[in-house]
Order: structure tokens, then C-alpha cells, then sequence
């Protein structure tokens, strides 16, 4: 899988590295679906034996768009910016984002993205399937273990 690295791998948990985000670009998504390649998109959640959803790392160019548009059967997607300036459209509304906005398409959302500034705009994309199954925080889901903190 495309220079990634396994930094360590066990019985219930996985831990790669992609290297640094300004070199993501290394990176190239192809499908048959799709009639060209995509530079600077890794998936990673194959690489960690996720089961749970779909995770990729992702490198937009300098005044790029994404070149479609595009929805979902049954996945929501949260997009992760983590660097560089970049504008938002789902369905007819706009807005623009900067390292730390969380956005939030559902299945059903007309979604295009696109770079504003001269830098790279960086975002993790984590696709899940939308429904009532998930649990909705973590004090519902995680549980103490009685077990000494010792580094």
C-alpha cells in the first residue's frame, strides 16, 4: 500500500504513518469509477484493519477543486481541515473553512470542495453509515479499566 508505514501492529490496534502531510502527495487514488487519478488521497483504513468506516488523508493543490460533485447511498461524511483555507458547498450553500472545521454531509448532500488560498488545503475524511445504531458519546461506549497509569 502505497509507502505507508506500520509503526506498530497487535492483537487490538494498529498504528501507521503516512509521513509528513506536505508530502501526501506521493499518494494516488485510482478507480474504475473514476476516469482519472486522484493525487495526494491515501486510504488508511484498510491499512488499519478499521471495520467501522472508511478514513483517507487528503492533500487539495493550491486554487483546486475537487472536480465533481458528488452524494452517497448510505455513508455520512465528516471532513477534518487541518491546514490551509478552502470553501464548502453542500447542496446550494457555501461556506468557507480553515484548519479546525468539522463538517458534517449526510448521505443525501450535493457536496464539492474547493482551495482558495496558494498553500495545500490538508482534510481527513472519515465515512461512516448513517443511522440511530451508533452510540452517541463515549461515556456511553468506554469503560474504566482498573489499571495504574505508568509510562
Amino acid at each position: 500500500m502505497n509507502n505507508l508505514k506500520t509503526l506498530s501492529k497487535g492483537r487490538n490496534h494498529c498504528a501507521i504513518s503516512t509521513g509528513s502531510l506536505d508530502n501526501i502527495d506521493q499518494f494516488t487514488f485510482a478507480h474504475d469509477a473514476v476516469p482519472f487519478q486522484i493525487e495526494g488521497k491515501v486510504f488508511v483504513s484498510e491499512a488499519l484493519g478499521m471495520s467501522g468506516g472508511i478514513l483517507s488523508l487528503n492533500k487539495l493543490a493550491p486554487h483546486a477543486s475537487m472536480p465533481f460533485h458528488h452524494t452517497h447511498v448510505e455513508h455520512e461524511e465528516i471532513y477534518i481541515f487541518m491546514g490551509g483555507k478552502g470553501e464548502v458547498m453542500v447542496d446550494d450553500e457555501r461556506f468557507e473553512v480553515e484548519p479546525g472545521s468539522v463538517v458534517r454531509v449526510s448521505p443525501n448532500g450535493v457536496r464539492c470542495w474547493r482551495n482558495l488560498t496558494d498553500e495545500p488545503l490538508y482534510y481527513a475524511v472519515l465515512q461512516a453509515k448513517e443511522g440511530d445504531n451508533v452510540i452517541k458519546t463515549t461515556i456511553e461506549d468506554g469503560r474504566g479499566v482498573n489499571r495504574p497509569v505508568k509510562w
